[in-house]
């Protein structure tokens, strides 16, 4: 769903909840207009969210939206008959376009009469105003009380003064008696098309209840994936442990503004206890890792680096703030007790207990001993906690029990301001003093409270002040160490890439020279081939030498190994005469002449070499019955042309002599071909130019120019 709402702008169109419309509906109850209009945009707006899913997701989302179907022909219907403002339109029937189309054709005729009444010099003085109003649903004249008698018709009204009264004039009864009759026509017809779209929407109540629950989920997934995606949100793991380790995490509700920070709780520490400044985050800390489990239950992704991992719990429970209350004859640290009864009375081994300020709020020796004591028997029954605390007592109780664990939050050295990381396994200093002269408490007040500290605290402030100071520096180093680790590992990850880039590059290289190599001996075969007479061109020992000489140095310059990959060159060994062997050097297959000792005479198709023994590989005999590929290529490098006539052949039989003639071809690599068909009737030509441009081995089919035999011949290319 994230990548629906960042690519396609996802968004649900407004609709109402259709329950109870449809129960209605299905029980027989006619809708009103508005609500039959609202089912219709509910309907629309399913199956717009439906379509945008199906349309980007494919079948990411394919269990939300299996129980949707489409109700085109009961949104249509119900669009067409009611407009957006909750109208019945004229094209919802028949009749109702009919009797609106008479209505406004009577009330045209009444209102004519009555405008002729206002116009009559007899009743000018007796009408109060020249306006005709309706009264009722009936056209009528405005008349000045004393003059009633005067004009004959009906009253319907008189003003709230008293001095008017709104006369149907008899001229226009007969008229306003039509207009009111096709007005009550209309009300029943309007009625009757209700009460039908109504039965409609009612048969199909069921499937717009899920239609309607598709599109909730749906509108629910697209807001937690806008809210993750606005977040940086990643989708935590999951583990049946009852834990929590949250990576890199920031407070959900403070943007750009939040510091990550990283704890753990699992088998190894149950509980965290959170020390150090105020205003320093401690609250931050413990309000992120309820949120982080809350937001996980509740399907949503946290603000967290991957490897964070949320755990089962059954319930989390907190103690966050101040409940006093004067009307209910409770103080800061009754509340506080009350709340920690019921949650001990209820904790257990897959709790989370999330307190801030534990045993704070009464005298801080009894709170600091009650504190201790609910720790350890959330201990007892295998919660896991965070707590937060400025208790000296607690802070050695973290650090002396088993499965719990201290933790910090860090500040400036120098200025004590905060910086609000989260330092796990040091507990934290108050800073109470350096608090106080930050805000302008006069110093030598603050030097007297110092003085009156007992030696032990003051040992424990300054020891704590020693290890903030060091675990600052070490922090220090250790991110200089970890941005310097990433440095190096991207040097790393360049030269590596670098490297392969250049490897790639030496072997295509050497690929393509070795290619060209082979090719080229390939075309010296040929060459002897076809300037050859009876007799095979022979080589000689020091000629063969002096190549495979040539040949290894050319390999070992290009950084290749002179056999195949993966080959072995064959061991010394005795060749008999008609041995078939594979020369390694040339990649091509051949047979022993004679075995000269360290080399041995091979004839490779129409030559022949000696080749050292290291540079041969013995092949089964049965290879030797059928002849080699690089065999086939040297004898049809001699015995191919670049020409062939089949003039006065049939389609039928030239075919499959041209086939022969382009394979022998592609094996001795000639090209570009000349094919000499003749003009004829042209049948031939059309024929085979059809057959050369479907064959895979050929390019560039055309008809030969006026001094290569015009239209009687065609020249190709061969890829």
């Amino acid at each position: 769903m994230r990548d629906l709402v960042a690519a396609a702008d996802f968004h649900v169109l407004p609709a109402v909840e259709t329950a109870e419309l449809t129960t209605r509906a299905a029980i027989g109850t006619a809708l009103s207009a508005i609500d039959l209009r609202s089912l219709a945009e509910a309907i629309g707006a399913a199956a717009a969210a439906f379509n945008k899913t199906r349309e980007h997701s494919g079948d990411a989302l394919a269990a939300v939206t299996a129980p949707y179907r489409p109700l085109k022909v009961l949104q249509r219907t119900l669009t067409d008959a009611i407009d957006e403002r909750g109208t019945v339109l004229d094209r919802a029937s028949p009749a109702l376009a009919r009797i609106r189309k008479n209505l406004q054709s009577a009330q045209r005729e009444a209102r004519d009469r009555v405008s002729a009444l206002l116009r009559s010099p007899k009743y000018a003085r007796a009408i109060q105003d020249s306006v005709v109003t309706i009264r009722d649903g009936r056209f009528v004249v405005p008349v000045k009380t004393e003059f009633t008698a005067d004009v004959p018709g009906i009253v319907h009204d008189t003003s709230s003064s008293g001095q008017t009264v709104f006369v149907e004039p008899l001229a226009a009864l007969e008229t306003n008696n039509r207009v009111r009759t096709l007005q009550i026509d209309e009300e029943r017809e309007v009625g009757r098309i209700l009460a039908q779209l109504s039965q409609q929407a009612g048969a199909q109540s069921p499937q717009i209840e899920a239609n309607v629950d598709m599109l909730a989920q749906l509108d629910v997934l697209a807001a937690k994936a806008t809210i993750a995606q606005a977040m940086d949100a990643r989708a935590p793991e999951l583990t049946e442990e009852s834990g929590v380790s949250v990576q890199s995490g920031r407070h959900p509700l403070l943007g750009d503004r939040a510091v990550p920070q990283s704890l753990t709780l699992d088998e190894n520490t149950r509980v965290l206890v959170i020390s150090g400044p105020n205003m320093g985050g401690k609250t931050v800390a413990l309000k992120m890792v309820g949120l982080f489990v809350l937001m996980t239950y509740a399907g949503m992704q946290v603000p967290a680096a991957d490897g964070t991992r949320i755990g089962r719990f059954d319930c989390v429970f907190a103690d966050i703030g101040d409940e006093q209350s004067i009307a209910a004859n409770t103080s800061t640290f009754s509340a506080h007790l009350a709340r920690m009864r019921d949650i001990l009375a209820r904790a257990g081994p897959r709790s989370l207990v999330l307190v801030d300020e534990i045993g704070g709020g009464t005298e801080p020796g009894s709170g600091a001993a009650l504190a201790v004591a609910m720790l350890e028997r959330l201990l007892a029954v295998g919660a896991c906690a965070i707590v937060t605390t400025h208790s000296t007592e607690l802070k050695l109780f973290a650090h002396e029990a088993v499965k719990v664990t201290n933790a910090s939050v860090r500040f400036d050295p120098q200025t004590f301001a905060p910086t609000f990381h989260l330092d796990v396994g040091t507990p934290g200093q108050s800073l109470a003093f350096a608090l106080a002269r930050s805000i302008g408490i006069d110093r030598e007040l603050i030097a007297n409270a110092e003085a009156l500290l007992t030696s032990r605290d003051r040992d424990y402030e300054r020891a704590l002040s020693q290890l903030a100071d060091l675990n600052a520096k070490l922090q220090q180093e250790r991110e200089t160490l970890q941005r310097d680790r990433a440095h190096v590992g991207t040097l790393q990850e360049n030269l590596r890439s670098r490297t392969e880039s250049i490897e790639r590059e030496r072997r295509s290289f050497a690929e393509n020279a070795d290619a060209r190599l082979r090719e080229t001996l390939r075309d010296f075969a040929a060459n002897l081939a076809a300037h050859g007479t009876q007799r095979a061109p022979k080589v000689t020992r020091g000629q063969a030498e002096l190549l495979q000489r040539t040949l290894d140095e050319l390999h070992r310059d290009l950084g290749m190994s002179s056999h195949e990959p993966g080959g072995n060159a064959a061991p010394a060994r005795a060749f008999a005469q008609g041995d078939p062997v594979r020369v390694l050097s040339l990649a091509q297959d051949g047979s022993v002449i004679a075995d000269n000792g360290e080399n041995v005479l091979v004839a490779v198709g129409p030559m022949k070499m000696m080749v050292g023994k290291n540079d041969l590989r013995p092949i089964a005999a049965a290879k030797s019955v059928a002849p080699s590929q690089g065999q086939a290529q040297l004898e049809a490098a001699g015995n191919t042309t670049a020409e062939l006539d089949v003039r006065g052949k049939r389609y039928v039989e030239a075919e499959p002599l041209v086939e022969r003639w382009i394979d022998e071809a592609v094996l001795a690599g000639n090209t570009p071909l000349r094919l000499i068909h003749g003009k004829g009737t042209g049948m031939l030509g059309r024929g085979l130019q059809e057959y050369l441009r479907a064959h895979p081995q050929v390019a560039d089919v055309r008809y030969g120019r006026e001094d290569e035999g015009g239209g009687g011949v065609t020249v190709f290319e061969l890829r």
